[in-house]
């Protein structure tokens, strides 16, 4: 739409985005799980591919897929409760999905503590 001129994402309530629940992605059919991240790899790229400009307007927390979504978008506009975690690797997960939108946006040396700490 040509006379949309910015997006702008902001979570509701609390936090910006937890990402996914993984007790209900482990309990879940493994096709629906796949289903659920091809769907997010699909608007992590779709997000790129806009002519407006997207910006993530965070409160709270945007952990896992949260924290991708912020590193998707063009700008992001933290205030002053933000938190930005990959707790994956908390309970052996390493998060790979984050790490590109993280490696491409944020320098090197950040990302790699982001995604190894947690």
């Amino acid at each position: 739409d040509p006379s949309v001129r910015v997006v702008v994402l902001a979570g509701e309530g609390p936090a910006f985005s937890a990402g996914h629940d993984l007790g209900e992605l482990a309990a879940d059919d493994p096709a629906r799980h796949a289903a659920t991240f091809a769907r997010c790899s699909e608007v992590m790229v779709a997000i790129g591919r806009l002519r407006q400009p997207v910006i993530a307007q965070v409160a709270g927390v945007a952990t896992a897929a949260g924290c991708q979504l912020v590193a998707s978008c063009d700008l992001a506009v933290a205030g002053r409760s933000a938190r930005f975690a990959t707790p994956g690797v908390d309970i052996g997960l390493f998060c790979a999905t984050p790490m590109v939108a993280l490696t491409r946006t944020v320098l090197p040396k950040h990302a790699l503590e982001l995604l190894l700490t947690g």
